[in-house]
């Protein structure tokens, strides 16, 4: 079926892969194309080839080219979406400098403890956050005093999704919803901050212009046409930061509701009408995509890159090319079989570090309590509980800073098993809903662009126009899940359990050794 009017298409950029989506003028997804690459991890570093970035765009911008061509229709606006906190120093003709230095990299650790330690209290107020790893800012500090060559020759130092917005237009541009993730912005004023500028040491001039989600922040350049077929001229939108474009895309429009995203990570997210200040520093502020509105974010650091070790560890078989190296449906098939707390087996998951409401990149993951008599279901099991049991730990967090929660959506990859939302149920003994819509970052980012191009008067009547039939889950599929008390007791006790064996843990120094001296003592 075709359509004479323009499409926009969404380009999202994920942890693992890009993906390019077509939306007609209805709001329909006509067209999906997707690329991967891989995150290069040693240690404590986490990288990505910029290359690979500019491949998947050219090539997933050509295909929908060619699409749209063969449609005999034509496309009004490129938006983009993207993962955030990552850094890359460029020059100034577009010429990455090193690799990217992803979020999820963790060499600043050091030097953003010292921060906390001098200049903590100063850094909350400015942004709502302390400072962590994560963020951008610490990165940019990490690398002007270790690659301080790198730091001097760089023109930019810019996030992926300004990155593939350059790559298009020639511009460096991001948006305040990307930069409220930096820790170089104030998150009220929503500017770049003098005073966040000096306290870390970056010069003002190595940062892209700042404007506000759902900008047009320029065009379609001659060369980017000739490489992908788009037409040049082409309106390149700056839809916002993935998690913000999520809680657009679940309809999460006004204060009163929480959405929960299962991917790489989990995150937890709240709109407000004001930046709140958590003192406990567990739960983090940013700027969502709808004016004059905060997000809320309480976020573990791993969820779906868990379940895809236990696969590769626990579940791999032969590779086979309709289903990969591992099927995902044997797992979650194995998990039912262990009952309610795996027969006292306990994992914490922490295998990238502790987020929400601990924020320890120290800590690692462990298997307890293991007996001769448990099977990998038991471990599988184990596996799904110890995951909810952290996004409960984020939703009370963050629950107890809003003046009230009227809802829980659930989406994202994890969703997919009715058992694992069934123990988020059990856990926060609250009900949830899975959300209908399972692109929710993309028709989040559709929903900016098409405010953005005018074709609707307010982000509200943009989302109240969505298809209701668009990518909605199969009708044989659960949607409502309502806690069984005697389960939410029991996960209670064993809460406390899993709190006390993190807590011993934490305590103690098990990180690998880098050998041993003469007296035989770690070194």
């Amino acid at each position: 079926m075709s359509d004479s009017h323009p499409y926009i298409l969404v380009i999202d950029t994920g942890s693992s892969s890009m993906r390019g989506i077509l939306f007609d003028s209805g709001g329909y997804m006509r067209f999906c194309e997707q690329r991967t690459y891989t995150m290069r991890t040693e240690g404590k570093s986490a990288e990505y080839d910029p290359a690979d970035f500019e491949h998947c765009l050219v090539s997933i911008c050509r295909a929908a080219a060619d699409w749209l061509k063969e449609q005999s229709v034509q496309v009004e606006a490129l938006a983009f979406t993207s993962q955030r906190s990552s850094i890359l120093p460029i020059t100034s003709d577009g010429t990455p400098l090193c690799p990217i230095i992803t979020w999820y990299d963790k060499r600043s650790a050091d030097l953003a403890d010292q921060m906390n330690d001098q200049v903590g209290s100063e850094l909350f107020q400015l942004t709502g956050n302390y400072s962590f790893p994560v963020l951008s800012a610490p990165k940019i500090a990490w690398l002007r005093q270790n690659h301080p060559d790198l730091y001097k020759k760089a023109y930019k130092i810019i996030g992926i999704q300004d990155y593939l917005i350059y790559l298009c237009t020639g511009r460096f541009v991001t948006d305040s919803s990307l930069a409220s993730r930096s820790h170089l912005m104030n998150i009220r004023t929503r500017r770049w901050d003098e005073d966040l500028l000096r306290i870390y040491q970056v010069d003002a001039d190595k940062l892209a212009d700042l404007v506000e989600p759902c900008s047009i922040v320029g065009s379609i350049t001659e060369d980017f046409s000739r490489l992908t077929n788009l037409p040049k001229g082409t309106s390149v939108i700056a839809a916002g930061g993935d998690q913000q474009c999520s809680v657009l895309g679940q309809g999460m429009l006004r204060p009163g509701a929480i959405g929960l995203t299962c991917g790489s990570g989990s995150y937890l997210s709240a709109l407000s009408d004001e930046p709140l200040m958590d003192e406990k520093v567990r739960v983090c502020v940013t700027t969502a995509i709808n004016p004059g509105y905060w997000v809320m974010e309480a976020s573990t650091l791993s969820s779906g890159t868990v379940q895809d070790w236990m696969n590769r560890t626990f579940f791999q078989k032969k590779p086979d090319p309709s289903s990969g190296p591992y099927d995902l449906r044997l797992l979650q098939a194995e998990a039912a079989k262990s009952p309610l707390g795996a027969r006292g087996l306990i994992m914490l998951p922490d295998l990238a570090g502790k987020g929400c409401p601990d924020w320890n990149e120290q800590a690692r993951g462990a298997f307890l309590n293991i007996g001769f008599d448990h099977t990998r279901s038991d471990f599988a099991r184990a596996m799904l509980e110890g995951l909810a049991a952290e996004i409960a730990e984020c939703c009370q967090a963050l629950s107890r800073l809003l003046p009230k929660v009227d809802s829980i959506l659930i989406t994202g990859g994890l969703t997919k098993s009715d058992l694992f939302n069934q123990m988020i149920a059990d856990m926060i003994d609250f009900p949830i809903r899975k959300s209908s819509v399972r692109e929710t970052t993309a028709i989040g980012a559709y929903l900016a662009a098409a405010y953005t191009l005018r074709r609707f008067p307010s982000l509200e009547e943009a989302y109240a126009s969505l298809p209701a039939q668009a990518e909605t889950a199969p009708a044989t599929q659960k949607q409502l899940f309502t806690p069984d008390k005697s389960a939410t007791e029991e996960y209670r006790r064993l809460s406390a359990v899993r709190r006390r064996l993190y807590d011993a843990l934490a305590a103690c120094d098990i990180s690998p050794s880098t050998g041993f001296n003469e007296k035989g003592i770690r070194v």
